[in-house]
């Protein structure tokens, strides 16, 4: 009897092994980041190469999102992510265009002849690709990692008195808008140029609106794709300063009742440019009456760089976009993570992913959610929406555990 109880026992231990042998066959090679891939395969028709920029073939991925390395006539710069890449292209259009119209006479005589003086004497054409990611795990990649998830910082934006009292800074925030970038936009060569049309407008009586009948219909083009900016949302970026915009963000939070403890720690965080925080708040009033907008901003409030912030902020336009296109969703936390979760018990995460590999940060993002997930006990199905691709491995890991995949999503792009 005990020998028979032995041998169930050890045939038991084999057929484990075995089961536990096969479980590891099955499941995918696990990827290392930074993995490198080519810009011709991941760059959208067309935007590899433009009258103002060139992308160097090099890409680095995190795990979650492409760094892409573009060069201009001045300078190099970075972006981290798809709907990134599409700004700065757009800033290069813009920056070409300002000296082309500089040169044309839009802003008087004081830039005519010396084009955009400021910038002028460091133009030059880039031949090598700048400082990379190549070799770390930062931004987004790091985040999604659990790593680092505080930020302190303090507000760059903030605009000089004098400048202010002048109406430079009201000025070159128009300019900004109208050829749809960022005012607030870290790329200093822009900046730079901004500033001085700005400065030329005002002493020459110029407005904005004027100037820009001079601008070529083709570098406008990109300005509705990469900001979608309501009629009332350009209105306020372009006529209020830095801390004005942050009283009337903190104004229309305090309306979806948002805490104000929150409230202040999000507007605090100044990896957000205004435009940016100003694009989150309103994706959260966008989403209607539901639950958890208020822990969406407190973990948005976590954001440590730049990067981070723009997947916060592009995650909550995701998120309004699924709610008022697909179905109404609350916002739960699974896993130290943001998910909406539907009436009829569906978990739903949207991502603005550019490329999903199987890593090992993924594997055990999943591994926690599902955890979760099970203690839950009303969750009927599982969907995971990404903004971009998934690889073969990491599609087959997720759908194996339960996951349906829908990629190519097109919420950030609100189709």
């Amino acid at each position: 009897m005990v020998m028979k109880s032995l041998m169930a026992v050890v045939a038991a231990s084999g057929l484990l092994l075995g089961a536990m042998e096969a479980l590891a066959a099955e499941a995918p090679p696990l990827q290392q980041p930074p993995i490198e891939l080519n810009a011709a395969d991941v760059v959208p028709g067309g935007k590899l190469k433009g009258v103002a920029h060139k992308i160097e073939p090099a890409v680095q991925n995190d795990g979650f999102v492409n760094t892409y390395t573009l060069q201009t006539e001045w300078g190099g710069m970075e972006a981290t992510g798809n709907f990134h890449l599409m700004a700065r292209i757009q800033e290069a259009a813009a920056l070409q265009e300002l000296d082309r119209m500089s040169r044309a006479g839009a802003f008087g005589d004081a830039l005519k002849d010396g084009a955009l003086a400021p910038i002028e004497g460091g133009k030059k054409l880039v031949t090598a690709p700048v400082e990379t990611t190549k070799g770390a795990v930062k931004g987004v990649g790091r985040w999604m990692s659990n790593v680092g998830r505080g930020v302190t910082s303090d507000d760059p934006h903030q605009e000089g008195a004098v400048s202010a009292a002048l109406g430079y800074d009201g000025t070159k925030r128009a300019y900004a808008l109208e050829f749809g970038v960022d005012p607030w936009t870290d790329w200093e060569p822009l900046q730079q140029a901004l500033g001085s049309v700005a400065k030329a407008s005002v002493a020459g009586s110029i407005t904005a609106s004027v100037a820009m009948d001079l601008a070529t219909e083709d570098s406008l083009n990109l300005a509705i794709t990469v900001l979608s900016l309501t009629n009332d949302m350009n209105e306020m970026l372009r006529d209020n300063p830095a801390g004005e915009i942050t009283k009337i963000n903190r104004k229309k939070l305090e309306g979806i009742g948002v805490d104000s403890a929150v409230a202040d720690g999000f507007l605090r965080n100044y990896n957000y440019t205004p435009m940016e925080a100003s694009l989150l708040v309103e994706a959260l009033i966008r989403m209607g009456n539901v639950q958890g907008r208020d822990a969406y901003l407190a973990l948005a409030t976590g954001a440590p760089d730049k990067p981070v912030a723009r997947w916060m902020q592009q995650r909550a336009e995701m998120m309004a976009n699924y709610n008022t296109k697909v179905k109404p969703a609350d916002i739960v936390e699974i896993a130290d993570e943001a998910w909406q979760k539907t009436p009829d018990g569906t978990v739903v995460g949207v991502f603005p992913i550019d490329y999903l590999p199987w890593t090992s940060s993924a594997a055990t993002a999943i591994a926690a959610t599902n955890a979760e997930i099970e203690k839950m006990g009303d969750i009927k199905s599982k969907e995971v929406w990404l903004e971009g691709s998934a690889t073969d491995d990491a599609r087959r890991a997720l759908e194996v555990s339960g996951w349906v995949v829908k990629e190519d999503a097109g919420l950030l792009a609100g189709k």
